[in-house]
Order: structure tokens, then C-alpha cells, then sequence
């Protein structure tokens, strides 16, 4: 493990809505607490190591770096909850991640980083929510694709006295 300044804030970064929001969270705490920032983007499989992803995330969530925080960004070849717990190693440290607002369901049958984190960080963890507009455009999009049954099927059933559309053959 390098040689770094203790506490600082560790924050997963995500190109998602909820990971753009735990990354401008990230960057206030760390300013706020005057103490390092370190950016962790935790990739499956093997490569090399590239922080063009971090560079995008920040750009896309701020419009650039923050020039008044040391930030350190960290590529590694593992999942996210153990780059995070690995990277987070005083307990003075914070570990800031973003939840994606796919419910408690999705979270128990695929895993959710939060909650794995919840039970093996060795310090804070802060689970920022998705902004309340990419939840309600999330609510939207399941009405929609929900299966509608015709207005006039059910109409018949109710009244079957009334059968037949208004307008047919007329």
C-alpha cells in the first residue's frame, strides 16, 4: 500500500446518475474536511491501467478537477466493494458510493455494493440516493412498460349488456 495522508475520502467512481451525485457529495465532504480525495474506478478482469474513466466521470459530474483538493486516482482489477474496503484501510476514512435506485429486491438477488461495504468496511461509508429526478423518471418508464389491458375488454366484462365498441358499423 502507498504512503498516504490519513483520513481522507474515498469515493467509487461511477458513470451513472447516482455515481455522478456520490462524486459531487465526495468533493464537498473533502473540501469541507480539508483532507485528500481519492477517486477508485474497480474494473473486472485484466488490462491496463488507464484513468481515462475517472478523467470522464469528473468532467462529466463537475466540468473538470477540482484544483483545490489532492486527489489521487486509483484503477484496480477487482470488484468494487473490496477496491473500496482495500483502498479504505484507516478507520478515519470515509468511503462515499452512490445507490443506483434499483430497490431492495434487485439489491438482495444481484448484490448491492452499499451493503457489502455496510458489513466489511473498516470505516464510514455514506450511501448517497440517486436525485429524486432520475427516481421519478425510473417510476415513469415501469408504469409504461407495464402490461395495460384494453380500456373496452374490461368495459365488456363490467357491463356485458353494453357489448360492442361505440361507432362500429354505425
Amino acid at each position: 500500500m502507498e504512503n498516504t495522508t490519513h483520513p481522507r475520502v474515498v469515493v467509487n467512481v461511477d458513470h451513472s446518475v447516482a455515481g455522478y451525485a456520490a462524486l459531487r457529495v465526495a468533493v464537498g465532504i473533502a473540501r469541507g474536511r480539508h483532507v485528500p480525495l481519492q477517486a477508485v474506478y474497480a474494473t473486472a478482469g485484466t488490462g491496463t491501467i488507464d484513468n481515462a474513466y475517472i478523467n470522464e466521470a469528473f468532467h462529466e459530474a463537475l466540468g473538470g478537477f477540482p484544483r483545490d483538493l489532492e486527489l489521487t486516482k486509483t484503477t484496480v482489477f477487482e470488484s468494487t466493494s473490496a477496491a473500496l474496503t482495500n483502498n479504505a484501510s484507516d478507520p478515519r476514512d470515509l468511503i462515499v458510493v452512490g445507490d443506483d435506485g434499483h430497490g431492495v429486491f434487485r439489491a438482495i438477488w444481484s448484490g448491492s455494493v452499499a451493503r457489502r461495504l455496510l458489513g466489511h468496511a473498516r470505516c464510514q461509508v455514506l450511501v448517497v440516493p440517486a436525485p429524486e429526478m432520475h427516481r421519478s423518471t425510473r417510476r415513469s418508464l415501469r408504469k409504461l412498460r407495464k402490461p395495460r389491458t384494453d380500456v373496452w375488454d374490461r368495459f365488456e366484462s363490467e357491463a356485458p349488456e353494453l357489448r360492442g365498441r361505440p361507432y362500429q358499423g354505425a
